[in-house]
């Protein structure tokens, strides 16, 4: 498990529209190419904020993420306060 590679590939994701496009059409390929773990993989696919945070990607790459896919901030906070939906 590496927070680092989880964090860049995420700050790839924000800033890179070649790598954000390959990440909403086939996420598990462009998975393949990093070494992260299964927890990272499946919190990263599933756009599970919690969990990432949980993780330790840090907020400032972690909320342009969330607003890529089109999360509230109100949505987001509660997502990483673990607040019922």
């Amino acid at each position: 498990m590496s927070i680092y590679a989880l964090q860049k590939l995420i700050r790839e994701i924000n800033r890179n529209p070649g790598v954000r496009e390959r990440f909403m059409e086939a996420p598990d390929a462009l998975l393949a190419e990093h070494e992260l773990s299964e927890v990272e993989g499946s919190a990263l696919v599933e756009r599970d904020y919690r969990k990432l945070y949980a993780l330790g990607v840090h907020g400032l790459l972690l909320r342009p993420f969330s607003i890529i896919h089109q999360v509230s901030e109100p949505d987001y906070l509660d997502a990483i306060r673990g607040d019922p939906e």
